[in-house]
């Protein structure tokens, strides 16, 4: 009897001087402290996921950035994907699709969003609301015992337990189209959401996720006062996508307390200066904490990120602001690349910009608009992508007059020829390639791109 209280105590010794060495991170300046990179960070956490979307139909196969965010996700050991939409697009290859059936992880780990991409793919448009659900027929989502699709087929509840944690995503349907948000995110959908929000008995391990893609970049906006009130109060993260372009929202009147809300950004099409790049989030124990960093799929390492991309959410408290590391100066955003001795308009930008476009192509014409005007004085980066936010490659193609009819109508004029040599960004520029089966001896890549193009005539003024 005296040998089992020996053990019995040891043990008990032993449990207790686990329970009193766990270690309780600090958040100091910005930093966690003894977690200086990525690697100390999945080392500290209890567990890891991901977040991805508007990556349109790309894969590892057809994608370098999608290949490093899959290579990643694997070697950080996250637990599974949230998908926000737009994963899928008509008229293009759409790989990922044969990727979602190889990949066995990903089959049985993404979590996919209906959006406008896929209501087009599979349905009749991008506002054919509802009829991207097949998506989920992709991945087997209503084989999962853990999820519960709705009687609409396109929205969701998911209870995903990890390590003795439980993550509850709520995934719903807000098509970019129509422009009607009373049709796209509809009183039906944000009910639900309440709904499932009510029904949520959040313990001490608990971790609410709410989804949309959105039109315009942030959902929340779209709720009644006691809709958003319910978000702020049980909600830990609120992801949105849409715009392509990963920032937070801060919420009037919370500032930094309830729900971290984001908008993810895209993996293979970024907007503006935003990296090609996926959201990973570390799950922290001591204190319970979400990690979140947009991570550039464009580096050839996996890093820690800098303010503008990465928050920690105190579950039950505060975000907080990070600083894990220094910006890099092709990085910073307000950096002066040169000055403007006077003011220019959007009309007149649109002109300039035109211009551009021809002289990198040699071509007769130019389909291009400018985003913004410029102000006289100095000249920012930040201000370069307002006007193109895409940085897009010039093509060069040669089309004739039936052609230009057919893909554009009247918004390019023509001047009484056969043909047209036209000035085309890459984006358009491959669609039409595709849509017109154009031979290789009819379209040049050009390789010049609009941003560096406008810091040279910047600089000339």
């Amino acid at each position: 009897m005296k040998k089992y209280s020996k053990i019995l105590l040891f043990v008990i010794t032993l449990l207790l001087l686990g329970m009193s060495c766990e270690r309780r991170y600090r958040f100091e300046d910005g930093k966690i402290s003894g977690v200086n990179t990525i690697e100390n960070l999945d080392k500290a956490a209890s567990f890891s996921f991901a977040i991805m979307s508007d990556n349109k139909g790309e894969s590892p196969s057809s994608r370098d950035e999608f290949l490093n965010m899959v290579k990643w996700i694997l070697e950080s050991g996250d637990e599974f994907v949230i998908g926000v939409g737009d994963h899928v697009k008509k008229g293009w290859s759409n790989s990922f699709l044969g990727f979602l059936k190889e990949n066995k992880w990903w089959h049985d780990n993404f979590y996919p969003n209906v959006a406008d991409g896929e209501n087009e793919f599979y349905g009749e448009s991008q506002g054919d609301w509802g009829a991207g659900a097949p998506i989920f027929d992709e991945v087997d989502l209503s084989k999962r015992p853990n999820v519960k699709i709705r009687g609409n087929k396109c929205e969701y509840y998911a209870i995903i337990p990890v390590k003795g944690y439980t993550i509850h995503l709520i995934q719903l349907h807000y098509s970019d189209m129509p422009r009607e948000d009373s049709i796209a995110f509809s009183e039906d959908s944000k009910k639900y959401l309440i709904d499932v929000l009510k029904s949520i008995d959040k313990g001490p391990k608990d971790i609410i996720i709410a989804s949309a893609h959105s039109r315009t970049g942030f959902w929340i906006e779209k709720l009644s006062d006691e809709q958003r009130k319910a978000v702020m109060d049980k909600c830990d993260l609120v992801l949105s996508a849409t715009t392509h372009f990963f920032e937070r929202k801060v919420i009037p009147e919370y500032e930094d307390s309830g729900p971290l809300f984001i908008n993810t950004g895209s993996i293979t099409y970024p907007s503006s200066y935003c990296p090609y790049g996926y959201v990973e989030v570390h799950v922290l124990k001591n204190p319970f904490s979400l990690v979140v960093q947009y991570i550039n799929a464009k580096r050839e390492e996996r890093e820690m990120q800098h303010s503008e991309y990465a928050f920690i959410k105190v579950i039950g408290g505060k975000i907080l602001t990070t600083d894990f590391r220094e910006v890099r100066p092709e990085e910073d955003m307000d950096q002066v690349v040169g000055s403007l001795p006077k003011d220019y308009s959007k009309d007149e930008m649109d002109e300039i910009v035109r211009d551009l476009y021809i002289k990198a192509s040699n071509a007769e014409g130019a389909y291009v608009r400018a985003g913004e005007g410029l102000k006289k004085g100095d000249v920012t980066y930040r201000e370069l992508w307002d006007i193109f936010p895409y940085n897009n490659e010039i093509y060069s193609l040669s089309l004739t007059s039936d052609e230009v009819q057919r893909i554009f109508g009247d918004k390019v004029p023509l001047k009484g020829g056969k043909e047209i040599k036209l000035a085309i960004n890459n984006y358009y520029g491959d669609y039409i390639i595709k849509e017109l089966k154009l031979p290789p001896e009819r379209f040049i890549k050009t390789g010049r791109k609009e941003i560096p193009m406008l810091i040279e005539w910047i600089k000339e003024q």
